[in-house]
């Protein structure tokens, strides 16, 4: 049997919820870390970005921001989901599909379903059946309410489903995407400077404030460019309704329903790498959105394409390595040969899930080292070169301008300076 590039990843058949540490508690973490993508990318960012770089900051101020950042990214990008998610799953079964009439109901969990089998009335009908066993719970009441009918629960689905997938993009890009913000208001508000805080140290007040006027008048702009973003993150998940719902066979519709699964919340809480990486996005943009000068710009822009490469690029690459050594039935197709298909170690032989896990714990380890110290290092040196150009090209100005350097003038003769004296 061949195995597509869009092989689904989550079976309702073999898919665990719970750790398994037995033999080898490394393997174990490695296993459990892979399956849980915001779990694993918190341990990448604790390790390999926020507390390295809080400590390579240049001075106390620029240490408060990046350690807000954290704050803000961890409090509501990772722990904030096992509340709200749940949540805003009963709210959606509830009011959108309303499906549900108890807010606690266990029913609730029907909207777990994944979207491929939301394709057609059929799968949906197949999908609920392998759920029901699966989480061993009974939907006929639900499936009363809509007539027996499949189609119309299949459409209350996608719904609930996209609606929560909206909410969530808006809620984590905005919540935390405004960090960048938050920390320009604090920091005018303690040290009554306008600038980026990383220069506080390099340079004089006046020199600071003068390479962010620019930057300032244009803030208005910023902040509309980020809502227009969160806009577009907040309607995108119209463009999946859309071609989950058309009847019409067009290549937008069908590629959608190849790629719905990609939208899943495995189990109602850890979300898919696609949905995680739009609510990057969302945060990142934010952030790069609110800096404060040409080279804080170049710093955020930096520090987020290298943060979201290293997490989503090193796990494709060490799942596709994994991949192309243990699985020999491909797809032969061109980008299958450049980039093989990913496998997940939990789907691994206990032989080869130990090659995987080394592989997961010298990427972190690799990553930390280079982009925890190894990026800031380059960033700081980057500043400051910035920051010297800019105080060289002023004293330069300024020495232009001197009465020294003035073109002289016509000299007094000493009648007339002793006329002028007389006079007053």
């Amino acid at each position: 049997m061949k195995v597509s590039r869009f092989q689904n990843n989550i079976d309702i058949h073999n898919k665990t919820n719970k750790p398994n540490f037995k033999g080898n508690p490394v393997v174990g973490l490695a296993t459990y870390l892979d399956e849980r993508v915001m779990l694993g990318k918190a341990v990448l960012d604790i390790a390999a970005f926020e507390a390295p770089q809080i400590i390579m900051a240049n001075n106390n101020d620029e240490r408060r921001e990046r350690f807000n950042k954290s704050l803000f990214g961890f409090s509501l990008g990772y722990l904030s989901p096992l509340v709200t998610l749940p949540l805003t799953n009963r709210l959606a079964m509830k009011h959108i599909a309303k499906l549900t009439k108890n807010f606690v109901a266990k029913d609730s969990n029907l909207i777990q379903l994944s979207n491929k089998y939301l394709v057609n009335k059929e799968e949906t009908k197949k999908g609920v059946e392998l759920l029901s066993q699966k989480l061993k719970m009974d939907y006929k009441p639900l499936l009363d309410k809509v007539g027996g009918d499949y189609e119309v629960l299949r459409k209350k689905l996608i719904n609930a489903k996209n609606s929560v997938l909206a909410f969530d993009l808006l809620f984590t890009s905005a919540s935390i995407g405004c960090v960048g913000f938050f920390n320009n208001w604090q920091t005018k508000r303690k040290t009554k400077q306008d600038g980026f805080s990383a220069e506080f140290s390099m340079a004089d007040k006046d020199t600071v404030e003068k390479r962010a006027e620019s930057f300032k008048k244009k803030e208005p702009l910023r902040k509309a460019m980020w809502l227009g973003i969160l806009a577009g993150l907040t309607a995108s998940p119209l463009l999946l309704k859309k071609g989950l719902t058309s009847q019409q066979s067009t290549k937008f519709n069908n590629y959608i329903k190849k790629i719905a699964h990609r939208f899943d919340y495995t189990d109602g809480i850890f979300m898919s790498r696609l949905i995680l990486f739009l609510g990057t996005l969302g945060v990142q943009s934010g952030i790069i959105l609110a800096s404060r000068n040409n080279t804080e710009l170049k710093d955020t822009t930096t520090r987020s394409t290298v943060s979201t490469i290293a997490f989503f690029g090193g796990d494709i690459l060490i799942g596709s390595v994994l991949g192309d050594l243990m699985r020999k039935d491909v797809e032969k197709s061109f980008i299958n040969k450049l980039i093989p298909p990913m496998k997940r170690l939990r789907d691994l032989s206990p032989r080869d899930k130990k090659i995987g896990a080394a592989l997961y714990w010298i990427n972190l380890a690799m990553l930390s080292a280079c982009t925890g110290f190894g990026v800031p290092y380059l960033i700081n040196k980057m500043i400051r070169h910035d920051v010297n150009k800019n105080v060289q090209e002023q004293n330069k100005n300024t020495a232009n301008t001197l009465p020294f350097n003035l073109s002289p003038t016509k000299p007094i003769r000493m009648e007339d300076f002793i006329k002028r004296v007389n006079e007053q």
